[in-house]
C-alpha cells in the first residue's frame, strides 16, 4: 500500500490592504491684511468693514468693524464698534466692543460698554465704563443706525401729526368768521340800491 504524499500549499503572500482615498479637508481661509489709515492720512465719514481696521491718522467719524487698532499718534473724534478694540491713541466717543483694552498712552472721551474690560497703568480716560451681560444685542443695535434713524424719524412724525392737526383746525374758525362779516358787508352795500329803484319806480 502507497501512502498518499501529502503537500502544504505555498502560503500567498499577505496583502497590504490599500487605504481608502481621504477627502482633503479645505484649509481655513486666513483673514486679509488690515486696512490701514496712515498718520498722514484724515477721513471725514464713517467706516465698515468686516475685516480689521487700523488707525494710525484721523478719523472724524464712526468706526465698525470685527476688530480695531487704534494707533499711539492717531485721533477718532466717533463711535467705535468692533469685537475687539485695542486704542493707544486718542478717541472721542462712544465705545461698544467684546473686548476692550486701554494702553498706557490711551487717551479715551466717552461711555465705555463691554464685555471684557483692561486698562493699563497710565492711560486716561473719562466717562463711564459699564458690563453688558448680552453685548452681541448691544453690538447689533450699534451696527444699524440707520434703522435707529428711521425709526426715530416715524417717530418724530407720528409726535407731530396730532400736534399741528389743532393748530389747522384752530385757523379754521377765523376764516369763517371772516368769511361770514364780508358777506354781511356785500348785503348791507347792495340793500340801498334796491330801495332806490323801488323809489324811481313809483
Amino acid at each position: 500500500m502507497f501512502s498518499k504524499s501529502t503537500k502544504t500549499p505555498p502560503a500567498r503572500p499577505a496583502e497590504t490592504a490599500t487605504p481608502a482615498p481621504t477627502k482633503e479637508t479645505p484649509s481655513p481661509k486666513r483673514d486679509g491684511a488690515p486696512s490701514i489709515i496712515s498718520g498722514s492720512l484724515k477721513v471725514t465719514g464713517d467706516l465698515d468693514s468686516t475685516g480689521d481696521i487700523q488707525v494710525d491718522g484721523t478719523i472724524v467719524g464712526d468706526i465698525r468693524s470685527h476688530k480695531v487698532t487704534i494707533g499711539e499718534g492717531a485721533t477718532v473724534r466717533g463711535a467705535l464698534i468692533a469685537d475687539h478694540i485695542r486704542i493707544a491713541g486718542t478717541v472721542e466717543g462712544e465705545i461698544t466692543g467684546r473686548e476692550v483694552m486701554l494702553t498706557a498712552t490711551a487717551r479715551v472721551s466717552g461711555d465705555i460698554y463691554h464685555d471684557r474690560l483692561a486698562i493699563e497703568a497710565g492711560a486716561h480716560m473719562q466717562g463711564l465704563c459699564r458690563r453688558v451681560d448680552d453685548i452681541d444685542k448691544r453690538l447689533e443695535a450699534a451696527r444699524s443706525p440707520a434703522d435707529a434713524v428711521g425709526k426715530g424719524q416715524k417717530a418724530t412724525a407720528a409726535a407731530a401729526g396730532p400736534a399741528a392737526e389743532p393748530a389747522a383746525s384752530a385757523e379754521r374758525p377765523s376764516d369763517k368768521a371772516s368769511g361770514d362779516g364780508a358777506d354781511k358787508a356785500e348785503a348791507d352795500k347792495t340793500e340801498p340800491a334796491s330801495k332806490d329803484t323801488a323809489t324811481t319806480g313809483n
